[in-house]
């Protein structure tokens, strides 16, 4: 689904015109919403606005100050609890020589767009000072309503925690994450997972968007290797009851010991990797992939050596997944 904003007190191109409309608390509330709602999408919780903030002191005042800092929201790292996108950059979304570009609201460096630039060509809202109880006029609700509407196309960046692998010798041993080994007759298997979205309600994370073609996965191997990444569609514990060569959720079992049976995992694609040089994936099944991690599916993948040789190798890997917002809502 494409994402059109949809505002109540509108004329058809979305703009509270004057002379038509008077701007309401719902208008107010509208915007709350579709900023609560890019609140989430950032792993932030969501704000309660009420009268006293926005229209009582300034127009649309506090509405305007989370719309700007929704532009720098606060990132995790790996190891971060909870394990947060270390990346999270809002993409300029229309069709024109600065699509893609990331928006900022400070002067625009290589790579960036203005959002003040493009939204009235100075370097901040209208009205940026207006004292209290001055009236709130049209231009104070479109701006923010434009300005929110181009915060629809996103690009976050998720380490995958590889906390687990499962090992062909030792089958019904939990092992070590983060390493791959393949000598021909036994294997090291490592699993991990992204957390593209947890488990709280609301859903923190990302949730009703699309996600784009030029999604990628990222794989950095220390020694030269070949590798098959999949997706692990069995649900899995990585803290107190992790999977085995022969039991994803012991004691339930893989369809076919070592995770690559029918209902156990999907193969996303594969790399040829250099050591040392971090190898991309981006293709139609790992956009599909991370659709279905965004709609509910589990979040976890299996990373195996496809050639062979005596070394064990250490991995890494992070996920940067490009998506538009569905509507509705804004």
């Amino acid at each position: 689904m494409s994402y059109t904003a949809t505002w109540t007190n509108a004329n058809p191109a979305g703009l509270a015109q004057p002379g038509l409309h008077w701007i309401a608390r719902s208008d107010e509330d509208e915007l709350a919403q579709a900023i609560n709602r890019r609140r989430l999408l950032t792993y932030q919780s969501e704000e309660t606005f009420t009268a006293s903030q926005t229209v009582a002191t300034a127009p649309l005042i506090a509405l305007r100050e989370q719309i700007v800092s929704l532009l720098s929201a606060p990132t995790g790292s790996l190891g971060g609890s909870p394990a947060t996108p270390e990346l999270m950059d809002w993409l300029w979304p229309v069709a024109d020589g600065d699509e893609d570009k990331t928006v900022v609201a400070s002067p625009a460096g290589a790579g960036e767009v203005n959002l003040f630039d493009k939204l009235n060509g100075t370097s901040g809202w209208t009205d940026p000072s207006v004292a209290g109880g001055d009236s709130v006029r049209a231009v104070h609700c479109n701006e923010p309503r434009q300005a929110i509407e181009w915060q629809s196309r996103g690009r976050w960046e998720l380490p995958i925690y590889f906390s687990a692998g499962i090992f062909s010798m030792l089958p019904d041993t939990p092992w070590l994450g983060e390493h791959i080994a393949n000598n021909g007759s036994d294997e090291l298997r490592a699993m991990g997972f992204a957390m593209l979205r947890d488990g709280t309600n609301p859903t923190l994370g990302l949730t009703n968007v699309s996600a784009r073609a030029s999604s990628q996965l990222e794989i950095t191997a220390d020694t030269d290797c070949q590798i098959e990444i999949y997706h692990c569609i069995r649900p899995l514990d990585f803290t107190t009851n992790t999977p085995t060569w022969n039991q994803h959720l012991p004691p339930s079992s893989w369809a076919s010991p070592g995770g690559l049976g029918s209902g156990d995992t999907t193969n996303i694609g594969s790399m040829t990797l250099s050591a040392g040089v971090a190898g991309t994936l981006s293709t139609s099944a790992l956009q599909s992939t991370l659709q279905n991690m965004i709609d509910g599916m589990e979040q976890n993948l299996l990373v195996r050596r496809s050639d062979t040789g005596y070394e064990t190798i250490n991995i890494t890997g992070k996920i940067r997944v490009d998506f538009d917002l569905d509507t509705p809502p804004n």
